[in-house]
């Protein structure tokens, strides 16, 4: 990563990395491309660094609206899954 973005992720993470030096935690950004080979490589390191996702709420495609007014409204403290099932 150029020395610029590298500079502009730490200007904008200082809010958060204040955040987390309170609370004695870490953060780090993983970036990968939106194909079956990155998503397999994010797999592959959540299990072997035994990271778990933080999941707020589990919504039914039904409930889709109410899920999106959660996370809009600024309200989710983890991520947001819609299940799909068919």
């Amino acid at each position: 990563m150029s020395a610029f973005k590298r500079m502009l992720f730490k200007v904008a993470g200082r809010k958060y990395d204040q955040m987390t030096a309170k609370k004695n935690q870490h953060y780090y950004f993983i970036f990968v491309h939106e194909d079956a080979a990155g998503s397999e490589r994010i797999s592959e390191l959540f299990a072997e660094r035994h990271i778990k996702a933080s999941v707020d709420e589990v919504f039914t495609l039904d409930d889709i609206n109410k899920a999106l007014q959660k996370v809009a409204a600024g309200k989710s403290k983890g991520k947001t899954i819609i299940r799909i099932t068919g």
